[in-house]
Order: C-alpha cells, then sequence, then structure tokens
C-alpha cells in the first residue's frame, strides 16, 4: 500500500512532466490512476475512509484521459492480512517456531505505520545484512501458524520468500556459499505456500511459488548426497511440482520435474 501512495504523491509532484505531451499522457496517467484505485481499495478495507475517498478522487479524475484501467483483486486470504497482523498471530510453543519475545522485537523493527509510505517493498524491511536472519524468522513462523491460520502464513511466507529471493538477486554470498543452511528452509515455504493457493484455487501463484521452489531444489543438489533431510525435502517437493503440473496440463514440465524425482530416489 506504501508504494501506491508514494506513486500518488510522486505522480502529484511532477504533474507538470506527466502532462507535457499526449504521449507521457499514455505512459504515466494510466500507472496513476491504477496507484489510485489500489490505495483507495486497500485504505477503505481498513477503515481509513477519508484517505480511500481522496485517492479514488484523484483515480476518477484523472480516468477520462486513460483508458479503462483494470485493478486485480488481492489475493483472497491475504486481502486484510498484514505483516503486523501475521506477527501477532505467531504464539509457537517452545520450540516449534520464533519465541514471543524475538517476534516482539521483530515486529518493532520490520513494520511501519501504513500511511507514512516508508515501506514501500520486502526488501526495505531490513538491511542487506540481516535479510537472511529475518527471512528465516519469517519462515519459522509461517510454518508455525499455516496449519490453523493460513492467512497469517502465508504473509510470513511470502514475506520470507521476497527477502530469499532478493537476496538470491543480489547474489548474495551468505547465500550463495551456505544454501546448504538456508536453501532447505526457504524450499519447504514455498512447498506449503504453494499448496495453500492451490487449495484455495489460486492455481497460477500456485504454479509461480513451485517453480520458484523447484529452482530452490536444484540448487540443493549436492547436499542431497551427504544429507537425508535434504533429500527427503527434496523428494517431498519435487512430487508435488509434478503433481501440481500435471493438474494444470503441463506434461512437458512435469516429466522434467519427474526426472529430477527420480534422479533423488536413485540417491538412497
Amino acid at each position: 500500500m506504501a508504494a501506491a501512495d508514494l506513486a500518488i504523491r510522486t505522480f502529484m509532484n511532477r504533474r507538470d512532466e506527466i502532462n507535457r505531451s499526449l504521449a507521457a499522457k499514455r505512459i504515466y496517467v494510466p500507472a496513476f490512476v491504477k496507484a489510485g484505485l489500489i490505495a483507495a481499495d486497500i485504505h477503505e478495507r481498513f477503515d481509513r475512509h477519508s484517505i480511500a475517498a481522496s485517492a479514488k478522487k484523484f483515480a476518477v479524475q484523472a480516468a477520462p484521459a486513460s483508458a479503462v484501467i483494470e485493478v486485480e483483486p488481492p489475493v483472497p486470504p491475504l486481502a486484510e492480512m498484514t505483516l503486523a497482523r501475521a506477527l501477532d498471530r505467531v504464539h509457537p510453543p517452545s520450540g516449534s517456531g520464533p519465541q514471543p519475545a524475538v517476534v516482539g522485537q521483530l515486529k518493532s523493527s520490520v513494520t511501519a505505520p501504513a500511511v507514512d509510505c516508508s515501506l514501500i517493498s520486502t526488501s526495505r524491511r531490513c538491511t542487506a545484512g540481516d535479510a537472511l536472519v529475518v527471512a528465516e524468522l519469517f519462515a519459522t513462523g509461517a510454518a508455525s501458524v499455516m496449519e490453523n491460520d493460513q492467512a497469517a502464513g502465508l504473509r510470513l511466507g511470502f514475506e520470507a520468500h521476497v527477502l530469499y529471493a532478493h537476496q538470491s538477486e543480489r547474489q548474495s554470498p551468505e547465500l550463495r556459499y551456505n544454501m546448504g543452511e538456508h536453501g532447505p528452509l526457504w524450499a519447504r515455504t514455498l512447498l506449503l505456500c504453494s499448496q495453500v493457493c492451490e487449495r484455495h484455487d489460486l492455481r497460477d501463484l500456485a504454479l509461480d511459488l513451485a517453480s520458484w521452489m523447484g529452482g530452490v531444489v536444484n540448487s540443493l543438489g549436492p547436499f542431497a548426497l551427504v544429507d537425508t533431510e535434504t533429500r527427503s525435502l527434496m523428494r517431498t517437493c519435487l512430487t508435488w511440482h509434478v503433481e501440481l503440473l500435471n493438474k494444470s496440463g503441463d506434461t512437458e514440465a512435469a516429466t522434467n520435474a519427474a526426472r529430477a524425482l527420480q534422479g533423488i530416489e536413485g540417491i538412497d
């Protein structure tokens, strides 16, 4: 939501550039309208009615200068599940996830007031140096609540995935050279999230998460030779990927995943 609010402010501050030519309007006005509609929807769902009304007014006023804009609805389980709310629901018994004191400290450091526009992406919730530690806390929190609170589990799982993916994109040495430590938790988180999305009829999202999972599992191959727990996790992940790909009708990709699964089976 902060990203949409910041987009509105930026467009308003630079409206002379947006309106300088018809070509510029064609590029920027649709994005402005979409940001306004997204901000209005989210603020309304969280009872910030006056802010929602202002955002919608901006979007409606700009809409005549743009083609019809469609905004994708939020993922149903996550429509009203913020990270702060998800962290409030992590109350695991001793030993099964982040402890309450840790969760409380984490919440204060990775969340911010919804209207201050300071956190426009998950990667800004912490420093790059702390990203994998925070990702691990999110991931273990997701696992601890996923069975009984899928909305909170998904939110935490998605936040963990984004942090892991961002560190992978940056080719973080910690992730690159310690994949055996971080990879299994990342893969397990993607597996859980993909399965929940499939149960909620979110097939495209389930497939996307499973694709990421397949990539992580592939990078765990060398560790499977010496670690039985890693082999077991890889087997579980690949079995799910094959099942999901077959359900979606992508037989070629399912066959490739099945070959990878056979390779893991051959190690035992």
